[in-house]
């Protein structure tokens, strides 16, 4: 049965994602709820649980909402936990321990204590959300922007690395940088940046005076996405009086339908359905609104139905060319010069914007690929196709070019485009002899090369397999140890495991990656199981 997912996804439109702490709770390993955040805070001046419930009990006493019991436990904690700092009574390892230049810059000893403490985040390995994960990072191409209330670093780091820019101050969300597409916006602040972590009663009225900035940037973003929540409560008093600012700010044409565009994903323990729910939300204007939310524990199943958008440009290539088409236009003002370069979109991430005015070319991929040739492909783009079948490269382009002069030495999957190709290599052709030399798993993955992982622990189990790869810091070795063990793997098992390596969260990792052997093999090993046998 078809649910409100199945409607954005078959609408084809980007929507954005506006995430809770309910995800990174669910992904991250021990990570705490707000409540349970203040009570670790304060233990770490105060050992007597009975004095934070004193402070509870007081706020309740006064008729405090549950949020403001939060944000008020959160001005009394940072100004106890500042006092304690200061006294030296505690003790805070950034920095020089007893001269931290950071306090020398004005910022809060409390707030320093948050971001390092999100900052050392795990994930949880748990393998069934490990597999969640994978469905969630291919929403990179597949969303417009992503907005959260959370400090943590799980999105940037774990989810969206180097394909989004992150924005943490209210300021910058109508900056010159910002273009709308690509970027995560972090409204209540991040731990890579202390001061800008919003905790206090003072932090959330600073907000609110500035909120309109967001909420404009907001009905921005939903002229053009629907607006997906996920990991917040629907009773959550904070997101509630965002949503009824922002409802308030729409015209009734706007409003028409807007259950189909304004979705609340509710975490419900072990609901295996999608359960969809019919919610209103009264505005200040004392409208009623009708929201949909789906409560359920099965968000792999959201990853898939939200995977199923199919952009003809990637939302990071879209950011890339309205750039570009920014600088166009600021230097066509201000130069009579009518000199350009026309690139691909492809290409848009690789160009030099310094110096040279600019014009964009915009078309098909294999029109572009036709007048430049399939022999300037790189390594890193075969390798991703294999695993994410993503590049619509022609198979039989690929054996006449890319692969016309491969040497039988070289570490390449070529069985995707060969068993698909409509011709067929000559008799001692390069093409013809590599795959002489790679036509088994054997000849792939030698004896010499087992020799190799002789000292590699063999293992049965893949979530036994993860766990000996993140002892290791090592690309090839992390490699090696799925490389020894691929004949216990399912292809879908190998497959998942090679993404796990190609997504790595470094900026060097793709070209450690392009220089291990082992990695190379490993996908090889999957390309043939999937192209070569079955051909």
């Amino acid at each position: 049965m078809d649910t409100i997912l199945h409607k954005i996804s078959h609408s084809n439109k980007m929507p954005v994602l506006f995430i809770g702490s309910g995800i990174s709770k669910r992904y991250l390993w021990k990570y705490p709820n707000w409540n349970e955040l203040l009570k670790l805070s304060f233990s770490q001046f105060c050992k007597d649980d009975f004095q934070f419930q004193k402070y509870v009990d007081t706020f309740k006493r006064q008729g405090f909402s549950d949020f403001e019991i939060n944000t008020a436990l959160g001005t009394v904690i940072e100004k106890e936990y500042n006092n304690a700092f200061y006294d030296r009574k505690i003790k805070l390892k950034v920095g020089n321990i007893r001269n931290p230049s950071w306090v020398k810059r004005g910022i809060s000893p409390y707030k320093m204590f948050l971001a390092n403490y999100f900052k050392k985040m795990k994930l949880n390995r748990n393998p069934e959300l490990l597999k969640e994960l994978e469905e969630f990072k291919k929403l990179k191409n597949k969303i417009s922007a992503v907005i959260t209330t959370n400090y943590d670093l799980f999105l940037e780091k774990y989810i969206f690395p180097d394909d989004y820019t992150v924005f943490t101050r209210q300021h910058e969300l109508f900056s010159k940088d910002s273009y709308n597409i690509a970027e995560i916006y972090k409204i209540h602040g991040s731990a890579n940046d202390a001061n800008t972590i919003m905790i206090t009663e003072k932090d959330y009225d600073e907000f609110n005076e500035s909120r309109k900035l967001f909420i404009a940037k907001l009905l921005i973003l939903f002229s053009e996405s629907p607006i997906i929540f996920m990991g917040y409560s629907f009773t959550d008093e904070d997101i509630q009086s965002i949503i009824t600012d922002f409802l308030s700010c729409l015209t009734s044409d706007e409003l028409e339908n807007i259950e189909e565009h304004f979705i609340f994903i509710s975490y419900k323990e072990n609901q295996e359905n999608l359960n969809e729910i019919n919610r209103v939300i009264t505005t200040k204007n004392g409208n009623d609104i009708p929201i949909t939310e789906i409560a359920t524990d099965n968000f792999l199943e959201v990853f898939k139905i939200l995977n199923e958008i199919t952009p003809g440009i990637s939302p990071k290539k879209i950011r890339e060319t309205k750039k570009i088409v920014k600088k166009i236009v600021d230097e066509s003002a201000s130069s009579p010069e009518a000199k350009s370069i026309i690139v691909g979109i492809d290409d848009l991430d690789q160009l030099d914007l310094s110096n040279k005015p600019l014009a964009v070319a915009i078309g098909y991929k294999e029109s572009v690929l036709s007048s430049v040739g399939y022999g300037m492909l790189s390594d890193n783009q075969i390798f991703e196709d294999i695993l994410y079948d993503n590049k619509n490269f022609n198979p039989t382009e690929m054996c006449m070019s890319r692969f016309k002069s491969i040497p039988t030495t070289r570490l390449l999957p070529v069985y995707k485009y060969f068993s698909k190709s409509e011709i067929t290599p000559s008799e001692g052709s390069h093409l013809r002899k590599y795959i002489e030399n790679h036509n088994s798993i054997d000849k792939i993955y030698s004896r010499n090369i087992s020799k190799t992982l002789k000292k590699v622990p063999e293992l049965s189990e893949i979530k036994d397999i993860l766990e000996e790869m993140d002892k290791e810091e090592n690309i090839n070795k992390k490699s090696g140890i799925v490389l020894k063990n691929h004949a216990v793997l399912s292809s879908a098992d190998l497959r998942f495991l090679c993404r796990c390596l190609f997504e790595l969260d470094t900026t060097d990792t793709k070209d450690e990656l392009m220089k291990s052997t082992n990695f190379k093999r490993c996908v090889m090993i999957l390309d043939f199981l999937e192209n070569a046998e079955k051909d």
